[in-house]
């Protein structure tokens, strides 16, 4: 199952982490999303019929401060 790793500097609390796993959740093939706080880090497993670009769209929809920094797909 593929995976990818995103940088998002602006999370900084719990309820960013929460609002970004509430938003994930709309996403069918999506099968996980993974928020690290310390790290402003969001690992995402999902299949391949994932959209990215729309996930990347509507995270940072909710905030300026949630600009997507792709770190790693594998």
């Amino acid at each position: 199952m593929p995976q990818t790793t995103v940088s998002i500097p602006g999370i900084h609390c719990a309820s960013c982490a929460a609002l970004i796993k509430d938003v994930s959740s709309g996403f069918p093939s999506l099968t996980s999303a993974e928020v690290d706080i310390d790290t402003k880090k969001v690992t995402l497993n999902h299949d391949e019929h994932f959209d990215m670009q729309k996930w990347t769209q509507e995270i940072e929809s909710l905030d300026e401060k949630y600009k997507i920094q792709p770190l790693s797909r594998t």
